[in-house]
């Protein structure tokens, strides 16, 4: 009995090893990569699910990166900062080489610290915020230039519009990128002649411009553009109001204005947009090659629609190349292989690379504007005259 018991013991032990064998081996043709990102809530509009879903199906079909294939792991932080953390605890649990979150430092420098302990790093498709490049992490990696290049590139369109003075404003509800972002621009007005007349204060969801626009209206000379870096549906409710109130200046915008709602404004008078331009991340226009992956996604019955979701596909390429570069799924092997790699072949521009930056891919900033309520791209630089930025 006692024989039979220790045989019993030993199979059962055996089917066990071999289990976690298969277990294993599973896990290393996958690449789970977590988002816990804001599928609802304000931030609902700056979440990469959609490209990322799309490019990672793409991927798999076509085989995986050397046979491994990607798995997402998604959940809904409701735009919130203590819930992205906890999802980010669960993901690490699962084995994540990677992950995206709500792309706001008060958010990403937490998720980040926590990442940061299992070798796992914070890849964001669309994050501009110049706090997560100053050294508080290491494990941080953004698709994407920080914003004091869009404030430059849109400042020196402006410039060459003959533009001198401006009006700015700011807010602190999205960190750097509404506060910092129109200073920087304003200081690239003002290295070339230019004037800032003065700072207006906003807040989140603001649908009554009308104190900011009487203190515009007072300015004399009338401001040639005023600045924001903020998002729609607030920027559309000010464009709407400042023409209302015969002000034509120019509406000069980031990244924020980078949403489809806005293109909607000109559907019942396409002048609307006649002096509208903002610096953005990649040229999201008609024949460009997000508008061409928007179209190859819709052939396989997955719609992507916009600029920041179409960038999480940006963010799959990137870890498809640190993989296939590192021969591994290792976190910290797939990250020492992207910041050292020369060219990233990614979806919205040709290449992309780290070497040089560290934590930021330096690429062409394009200005878009509005010709007959359609976009079109104004200027495509890297601006060489960038405010300095810790």
């Amino acid at each position: 009995m006692k024989k039979r018991h220790i045989i019993k013991t030993l199979m059962l032990s055996t089917a066990m090893s071999m289990g976690f064998m298969t277990a294993g081996a599973l896990a290393e043709d996958v690449i789970k990569i977590g988002l816990p990102v804001p599928l609802t809530g304000d931030f609902a509009a700056y979440n990469e699910v959609d490209g990322a879903r799309c490019m990672a199906e793409m991927i798999n079909r076509e085989g995986g990166v050397d046979g491994k294939k990607f798995e997402l792991l998604i959940q809904d932080t409701g735009s919130d900062t203590q819930t992205a953390i906890s999802l980010t605890e669960k993901f690490l649990g699962e084995g994540i080489v990677a992950l995206g979150t709500i792309p706001f430092s008060d958010t990403m420098i937490p998720v980040a610290q926590i990442a940061g302990a299992q070798g796992v790093s914070v890849i964001q498709s669309q994050s501009t915020q110049v706090e997560m490049h100053s050294g508080v992490v290491d494990n941080f990696l953004t698709n994407v230039a920080p914003d004091p290049y869009t404030a430059a590139a849109a400042a020196n369109y402006a410039l060459s519009q003959g533009v001198k003075n401006v009006a700015i404003f700011t807010s602190d509800e999205g960190g750097s990128w509404s506060a910092r972002t129109p200073q920087w621009f304003a200081e690239v007005i003002e290295a070339n002649g230019g004037t800032l007349q003065t700072t207006l204060n906003y807040s989140s969801g603001t649908t009554d411009w009308s104190p900011q626009i009487a203190e515009l209206k007072a300015l004399d000379p009338a401001p040639d553009a005023v600045y924001i870096s903020w998002a729609m549906p607030d920027i559309g409710i000010l464009i709407r109001q400042m023409r209302s109130a015969g002000l034509d200046a120019w509406v000069v915008g980031s990244d924020g204005f980078d949403d489809p709602s806005l293109d909607a404004l000109a559907g019942d008078d396409p002048t609307v947009l006649d002096k509208v331009f903002f610096g953005t991340l990649a040229p999201a226009v008609p024949g460009s090659r997000i508008d061409e992956f928007q179209k190859q996604c819709a052939e396989i019955d997955m719609k992507v629609s916009g600029l920041f979701p179409s960038l999480g596909a940006d963010m799959i390429k990137i870890v498809a190349y640190g993989v296939k570069a590192s021969g591994s799924i290792d976190p910290v092997a797939i990250r020492e292989a992207i910041r050292s790699a020369k060219e990233i072949p990614v979806m919205s521009v040709e290449t992309i690379t780290f070497d040089g930056t560290n934590s930021y891919a330096l690429r062409e900033i394009p200005v878009i504007g509005f010709k007959d309520g359609k976009r079109v791209v104004l200027s495509q630089e890297i601006p060489a005259n960038v405010p300095t930025w810790p």
